[in-house]
């Protein structure tokens, strides 16, 4: 499972953005945001990727993310929720 490392909120009108800061995240890892109310989420990692290893998957399920990405590391969850 990613480790939580930090989480941020902003509001964003009748939504919030959530910003969780997963480390030791790996491929075929989840985690679990407590948020069964996801509009749109997305990934970011923090490291540079090289030729071949761009982008991360990221599939949802009442509230828990699984992650594909080719290395392991840290990244940006961004969830948008509604509030």
């Amino acid at each position: 499972m990613a480790t939580l490392n930090t989480t941020q909120r902003e509001s964003v009108g009748s939504l919030t953005l959530y910003i969780f800061n997963l480390t030791s995240t790996a491929d075929g890892e989840t985690f679990d945001s407590g948020l069964p109310n996801a509009f749109g989420f997305w990934a970011n990692g923090q490291a540079a990727e090289t030729a071949g290893e761009e982008g991360i998957n990221v599939t949802e399920a009442a509230g828990v993310f699984t992650f594909g990405l080719k290395s392991t590391g840290t990244i940006d969850l961004f969830v948008l929720a509604k509030t």
